[in-house]
């Protein structure tokens, strides 16, 4: 008789615990449903789905847990399956409040030349600093990449110009300099510059530096790349085969920066920072790496990224990766040039060498950009010439 009356009592309890939890439930779900709409990472569809079928088991749990006439074992699942999704609520809370945080961090709050990152083609400069630790204003930019993006045709062009190439500083009356030396001055600088040599408009940028790279690298596990040739690094002395190599974040810093082991030299590390951004691209678009490895590559690169994209564009492409989850078709340029000695603008009357422009070289980077671009005007141009 005790028994019973202690085993009543003990489902009184548990009784009074559902009721009150449930109402903490419903206030976590609708948190969390505030948390999706403020950050607005998802498509209005997935949004929406989302939301009926958390609300529709939701209001099921509720009445599970709310009520008392229902059995013990039943409201003993409801409240296991709430404690399930009430952690996958607060996890998810957590996971978009960092993302937003950490945009604010890297990106900036505004930018004249955006453009509908959805809708349109854009170009994007990335330079890389030769640097370590946290970005800085100023710094020689020796990666010198305009990455071309058009989103109806899923195609990304990436044109690498070398670091020594000639460019004449717009902001400073088109006085002559190594393009690595815009860096100097700005980001500006090296933008201006890179949008008379090219004859395009540059809308974004993305700055980074030796860290930025290893720490990336790191935080997704490693990369797959293949090299053109073997050879051993002149920095820390890795060896690399011909075919493909698995890099650790040393590995690919050491990989992208070398030049002494080719007879190319800087034409032939231009390529080879193509690869390896390829295959980062390649890594994090992949759905196991973003879901596993969000968090940890988030707080990697926190400091070491500078761009100006802003959070409302950068959650734009990533709706329409999950939207549309297309396969983006990566292709290379590279332009080339003489080897000259020259003074420029930061060697005063010292004569530096300098990668003299081959006109040639670059009109035909020019044209990839158009092609990428403007792909239905290459298109109707071709069926007037067949018509003709």
């Amino acid at each position: 008789m005790e028994k019973a009356i202690r085993k009543k009592s003990s489902h009184r309890k548990f009784k009074a615990f559902t009721k009150i939890w449930s109402i903490i439930y419903l206030i976590m779900l609708t948190f969390f449903e505030m948390i999706m709409v403020f950050t607005n990472y998802f498509p209005a569809r997935y949004m929406l789905v989302g939301a009926l079928l958390l609300g529709g088991v939701s209001f099921i749990l509720f009445l599970l847990l709310f009520f008392n006439s229902f059995k013990f074992v039943v409201k003993l699942i409801a409240l296991i399956l709430s404690l399930v999704l009430f952690a996958a609520f607060a996890l998810g809370s957590v996971y978009a409040l960092k993302t937003d945080s950490f945009l604010d961090y890297v990106s900036r709050s505004k930018n004249d030349d955006a453009v509908e990152v959805t809708e349109k083609p854009f170009n994007v400069y990335i330079s890389g600093m030769d640097t370590g630790g946290k970005i800085t204003n100023e710094g020689r930019s020796d990666v010198n990449m305009i990455a071309t993006v058009n989103p109806k045709t899923h195609t990304i062009l990436l044109t690498s110009i070398p670091r020594d190439y000639q460019i004449n500083l717009v902001d400073k009356d088109d006085a002559t300099d190594k393009l690595t030396h815009t860096g100097l001055y700005g980001i500006n600088t090296t933008i201006s510059s890179v949008e008379d040599l090219m004859g395009i408009k540059i809308n974004y940028y993305i700055k980074v530096n030796y860290s930025t790279l290893y720490q990336l690298v790191e935080s997704i596990g490693g990369i797959y790349v293949v090299s053109d040739y073997e050879f051993t690094s002149y920095i820390d002395h890795y060896h690399f085969v011909k075919g493909e190599n698995h890099m650790n974040g040393h590995e690919a810093l050491a990989f992208a920066r070398e030049r002494q082991a080719f007879t190319d030299g800087d034409v032939q590390r231009t390529k080879d920072q193509q690869k390896v951004i390829t295959a980062v691209i390649d890594k994090m678009t992949s759905s196991t790496t973003l879901l596993t490895r969000y968090n940890k590559i988030l707080k990697a690169i926190s400091d070491y990224l500078d761009m100006n994209f802003t959070p409302t564009e950068v959650k734009a492409l990533v709706r329409m990766q999950l939207d549309e989850n297309p396969k983006w078709k990566i292709e290379h340029s590279n332009i080339t040039g003489f080897d000259s000695y020259q003074t420029t603008y930061s060697s005063g009357n010292q004569e530096v060498y300098v990668m003299e422009q081959d006109e040639a070289s670059v009109n035909a980077a020019k044209d990839k950009i158009k092609k990428v671009m403007h792909p239905n005007e290459e298109k109707n141009s071709d069926k007037s010439s067949n018509e003709n």
